[in-house]
């Protein structure tokens, strides 16, 4: 598991991030929540290893992040950055294929073990119609599961998603989440991924975690966490919570 004790992030004497103590367990989606600025990115940065903690420790299967080293670390966590680099000449095959490095270095041939894992993750994220094509020429909701199956084939227990829904339309946002919920489920995967929709997080998270201006402000499952009250906190405006029309999860409306 995940555990941060007492995390912080200062730059410049600034503290963006303040101390943060939360568990993350494998078979869970955690879902990032807040407005722009919170420190959800920050927060998933630091797990990723992407910055280091000013302060506090953060733990890996009770190690601290500092004693792994890049491609062990590699191997239990992989990391999907909000801005992600370019992926110009690539088919979504090759692309998936860059998830293998951990495992033999970018430079390595591959080997029947790697070809696998790549047939696996181009199947679990059901890619195989658009696998062999460029992916400059896919759709977002296409291109997004390339880079979701790169990230299978890496073969990590523990996958931070920050805002990979950005600029997807709502029913490819959909088809991402109920993948990534699927894979969630199947693979025991802990995935801790930065949502700006709450109703999106609400439908598909088992926990949330609300951060604002740098602070854990509440944190829970979604039927603890979806309140008028607590909502109206966590935005800084008045929101109204009703139950989905199918009834199996809550929606919030901004008043």
């Amino acid at each position: 598991m995940f555990e941060v004790k007492g995390a912080t992030f200062e730059v410049n004497g600034t503290c963006l991030l303040h101390p943060v103590k939360h568990r993350f367990e494998e078979g869970k989606i955690y879902g990032l929540i807040g407005h722009n600025g919170s420190g959800k990115s920050t927060l998933i940065k630091l797990l990723a290893q992407q910055q280091p903690v000013s302060q506090g420790k953060i733990l890996l299967d009770e190690r601290s992040l500092s004693d792994w080293g890049q491609r062990e670390f590699a191997r239990r966590v992989a990391y999907l950055p909000q801005h992600l680099p370019s992926a110009e000449n690539l088919t979504g095959r090759e692309l998936i294929g860059f998830g293998r490095y951990p495992w033999h270095g970018l430079l390595g041939r591959h080997t029947p073990e790697d070809t696998a894992a790549v047939e696996r993750a181009i199947e679990l994220s059901h890619t195989q119609d658009f696998a062999d094509r460029l992916v400059d020429t896919l759709s977002g909701g296409e291109r997004q599961r390339v880079w979701l199956a790169m990230l299978l084939a890496q073969e990590s227990q523990f996958l931070l998603l920050d805002e990979p829904l950005a600029a997807l339309d709502i029913s490819h946002q959909m088809e991402v989440l109920a993948l990534i919920r699927k894979l969630c489920d199947e693979l025991k995967l802990c995935v801790i991924i930065v949502l700006h929709d709450i109703n999106m997080a609400s439908r598909y998270c088992d926990e949330l975690l609300a951060l604002h201006t740098g602070r854990v402000l509440a944190h829970g499952s979604p039927e603890e966490m979806m309140t008028d009250a607590t909502l109206e906190a966590i935005y800084g405006l008045p929101m109204q919570v009703m139950p989905h029309p199918n009834g199996e999860h809550r929606i919030a409306v901004a008043c």
